[in-house]
């Protein structure tokens, strides 16, 4: 996440800010700008009081840009579940500005939108999983005891919100970035064949009594249940990855030319090599502060050459699917452009 600055003292301010520190200042993420402004009348989203969601409208909507994705909410009468929705929104407004950042629409091939179920579990079992783009969160995920307990539980390094977030949407960009593209066949090379049955591969991964995996081979133990998790879960490191590379920016490093060019948008960055040349080390560096602050490591996994191809399809497919929409742009343009001529 890149540094913001007050739009009055210009002092920073944070992604989550509704009110600057310094000056008081109330304020309003532009997601079109991607800028942080000053709030001005009937710019707050209706959610603004409830959970902290500093989003502007747009329109005459009530609500903004990332909270009208949210299709059903839990059960608000329930401080205890605003709270923990309230840390959804949070963790879903950081998704949306990474999908902002990488140019990648939130509807599919056939105009359907990304949608959002937040469901709490207390009446029913609720899972986290994806479907044609509905994507159902369990609250239950919010909280850090639970979800604590959950990690341990699956034996799993590294769990949280956003990363749920950026996994179960990497399954939605499979179907945009790679289902019936010309990356079909390179997918099926490095991930493994997708047509396998699903459901039996998962039922068999969660009754597998060995937990060991290969460990260079694979992102993650929950990567070689099915090509189509190892994907989303390759693409929520990707996400990783260019997020963290971003909040490089603002900090007061000394970086050769090369890193610099990389990091004025590792978002759009071309060169694969180029952002893993940046990540690796500061990986390590991020897992050594953490270890100096006894705390575990912040990035808890291990690019081998295997995961280092498989990140690589990530970037390709959406560096591919960027330049097909900027051709088709350019030829809309074009098209009007003759037909205003014609006519």
């Amino acid at each position: 996440m890149k540094e913001f600055q007050c739009p009055s003292c210009r002092e920073p301010v944070s992604f989550e800010h509704v009110a600057c520190a310094s000056c008081g200042t109330e304020l309003v993420f532009d997601s079109s700008g991607i800028e942080m402004s000053k709030l001005a009348f009937d710019q707050a989203c209706r959610n603004r009081e409830i959970i902290g969601c500093n989003w502007c409208v747009e329109g005459a909507h009530w609500y903004c840009g990332s909270c009208r994705l949210t299709r059903t909410t839990p059960d608000l009468d329930s401080p205890r579940n605003i709270m923990h929705w309230r840390r959804m929104e949070e963790a879903k407004r950081r998704l949306l500005y990474d999908l902002l950042r990488l140019q990648l629409p939130l509807a599919s091939r056939r105009g359907i939108p990304v949608a959002f179920d937040i469901l709490s579990d207390e009446s029913n079992p609720i899972l986290t999983g994806h479907h044609e783009g509905l994507i159902t969160l369990n609250l239950a995920e919010a909280d850090d005891v639970e979800r604590e307990a959950r990690r341990v539980a699956f034996r799993e390094p590294y769990r949280t919100l956003l990363g749920h977030f950026r996994h179960e949407i990497g399954h939605f960009y499979w179907d945009l970035l790679v289902d019936q593209t010309t990356l079909q066949a390179p997918f099926k090379l490095i991930f493994g064949d997708e047509t396998q049955d699903y459901q039996g591969a998962i039922g068999g991964y969660h009754g597998r009594a060995d937990r060991s995996y290969d460990r260079m081979g694979f992102i993650s133990e929950y990567a070689t249940s099915h090509p189509w998790e190892d994907w989303a879960e390759t693409f929520a490191h990707f996400l990783h990855i260019v997020s963290t590379l971003d909040s490089l920016v603002g900090l007061p490093l000394a970086l050769e030319e090369r890193a610099r060019q990389t990091l004025t948008d590792p978002y759009l960055e071309s060169d694969f090599e180029a952002l893993l040349a940046l990540w690796m080390p500061l990986a390590r560096g991020i897992n050594e502060i953490n270890r100096s602050l006894g705390m575990g490591d912040a990035y808890p996994f291990n690019i081998s050459p295997a995961v280092k191809g498989k990140l690589h399809l990530v970037h390709m497919a959406i560096s591919v699917f960027r330049g097909q929409q900027r051709f088709a742009g350019r030829e809309d343009a074009a098209q009007a452009h003759r037909a205003a001529k014609a006519g």
